[in-house]
This record gives structure tokens, sequence and C-alpha cells, in this order.
């Protein structure tokens, strides 16, 4: 009987292993058909050149680097030197494409209905939010520009600031109102 038992763990305990190993050959299996059959697809559109770097990852690493040593315009100069002012990468677990320079930037806030508003980066959408410039177009981007630009004119600017001053000086005047002597010091 003892025998018996034995037999019967050493069986489940081969099982297992040879169930994952199956498991794991179908997904990637299924992964390569996956993989070729949106790769022919997107080969049939024209994007622009670029570097989607490794799977998963992209160029996440190299990007994340260059924020963390405050360098992130110099991680785009090397890929616009190397690509032109419009890339394709991958970052952030998405693909993306990157337009850069005057002209690209006026393309991508003139606010027509050109099928690039709401395609953002899904982390860059979710920081955002579904309601910034970057993710309305058409009437409503335009709503929201002209209230940027309103809030940015010159005039606005000088009001702001002298409500801001007096403001200041009423809070300081306040803290200091019992006081006999204050120290200062830069």
């Amino acid at each position: 009987m003892e025998a018996l038992y034995r037999c019967e763990e050493l069986n489940f305990g081969l099982k297992l292993p040879n169930l994952g190993i199956i498991l794991v050959t179908l997904i990637a299996i299924f992964g390569g058909y996956l993989k070729l059959k949106f790769s022919s697809f997107l080969q049939n559109k024209k994007l622009p050149p670029g570097s989607l770097g490794s799977p998963l990852v992209g160029e996440t690493i190299s990007f994340m680097k260059a924020l963390k040593q405050d360098k992130p315009g110099e991680w785009i100069q090397k890929h616009v030197d190397k690509y032109r002012l419009v890339f394709k990468t991958s970052l952030m677990g998405s693909e993306a494409v990157v337009v850069t320079g005057q002209a690209g930037n006026k393309f991508m806030f003139s606010g027509s209905d050109n099928g690039i508003a709401g395609n953002q980066v899904v982390t860059v959408a979710n920081i955002l939010g579904k309601r910034s410039m970057f993710e309305v177009s058409g009437h409503r981007h335009k709503l929201v520009r002209g209230a940027i630009l309103s809030f940015l004119k010159p005039e606005s600017l000088q009001r702001l600031v002298g409500e801001m001053d007096l403001l200041v000086k009423q809070q300081i005047f306040q803290e200091l109102l019992d006081k006999e002597s204050v120290q200062a010091k830069y």
C-alpha cells in the first residue's frame, strides 16, 4: 500500500511541471501568432521612422534615466537627430508617435479634428485628465484654448499680479500688527 501511495505522489509531482511547460508553450505560440498577425497589419501603414525598443518595456528605461538626470530634452534631441522631427517610440507600455518642432506643435494644438486628439499615451491621458487641452478637440478645444489665452494676456497677468501683491501686503501687515520688532533675514 505504501509503494502505491509513493507512486501516486511521484505521478502528481511530474504532472504539474509538465502542465506548466505546456501552458507556457501555448501562450508563446498564441503570442507569436498575434505578433505576426498585427505586424503584417502595421507594415501596411506608413509609420514614421524610429525604434520601439525591446518588447513590453520599449524605450521606457532610457527615457526614465533621462528624466532622472533631468535631461529629457537631450533624449528627444538624440532621437530627432537620428530619426527627424517625427518619430515612433514605445513608452510606458504604449506605442507612440512623437511630434516635435514648431510645425508639429501647431498641427497638434490647432484644435482641428485631425484624428490625434484622444489618442495620447494612456498614462499621459490619465495624468492630465480626460478634459485637458490635449484630449479635447473641435469646439471644446477652442473654448479651452481661448480661456487659457485670455488668462495669459499681459493685461490679465498685470491685474492678477496686482491682486496678489495687495493680498500679500495685507497678510504681512496683519501678521506684524502686534509685534514691536521684526527680524528680517535673507
